[in-house]
């Protein structure tokens, strides 16, 4: 497997593409509200990751990815919750998380803890959904913390024009630490200044394009039980 992280403007269109694409076909359920520029920033300013099954696989064949930010780059989605005692650049959020391919998903959380490893990262901030369905069990589980109360999004919302809910939940510390630990002691490699993570695939099922992604609480649901016990975690965020 490949993490590339993506950095030209052709595979950042593509990354956006697929992600939009994967959403329609998983019936997602929100979409981000009209005067929203969060996806255009993320799109812009963000750091792309997508998965890709062998090295030369063109950017078109990513299987899934996500996208990630230090609050030193740019601030967090939401001035909630304050993690200002941190240095702003070891503090980063995740999210727009998708995927094509049945286990995708789960092997691209892999790789973002094999990222923050690497970046030397000091905690995750996630915004998973809450309402309309729950989406935050899987991360209290896994050793998230709840940040304060549900928010109410600004930025997206429902199909039919609802409110679309997200609870605040951090991941540092000794939690964080131990996660990286084990990540790293399956082994990985790096090229390109650490642009492209190689890892063999640590899990039973082999993701393919031509089987459908199973929905994002799944996912995390075997992130809960494998990951932070002793095996991976997810880079992702808000859905």
């Amino acid at each position: 497997m490949e993490l590339r992280q993506l950095t030209s403007e052709s595979e950042r269109r593509i990354f956006f593409e697929r992600m939009e694409e994967a959403r329609a076909k998983r019936g997602a359920g929100f979409r981000e509200r009209r005067r929203s520029s969060l996806a255009k920033i993320h799109r812009e300013y963000g750091l792309l990751y997508g998965l890709f099954e062998h090295d030369d696989d063109p950017p078109d064949q990513m299987m899934s990815g996500f996208v990630m930010h230090d609050v030193a780059s740019y601030p967090q989605s939401y001035p909630r919750p304050d993690l200002s005692h941190l240095p702003a650049r070891s503090v980063f959020e995740g999210g727009e998380l998708w995927s094509f391919a049945k286990g995708a998903g789960l092997l691209a959380q892999h790789g973002a803890l094999i990222v923050a490893g690497l970046m030397q990262i000091q905690a995750l901030l996630v915004y998973p959904i809450v309402k309309p369905s729950d989406q935050s069990g899987p991360y209290a589980r896994s050793n998230f913390v709840k940040a304060g109360d549900p928010i109410a999004w600004p930025y997206g919302e429902t199909t039919d024009g609802g409110e679309v809910w997200v609870q605040p939940m951090v991941l540092e510390g000794e939690a964080l630490a131990n996660v990286v630990e084990a990540v790293f002691g399956r082994g990985f490699t790096t090229s390109d200044s650490m642009r492209r993570i190689r890892f063999d695939n640590p899990f039973p099922i082999q993701p393919t394009l031509s089987r459908p992604a199973i929905p994002i609480e799944q996912h995390l649901g075997t992130v809960a039980s494998a990951a932070f016990h002793g095996h991976e975690v997810n880079g992702d965020a808000q859905a």
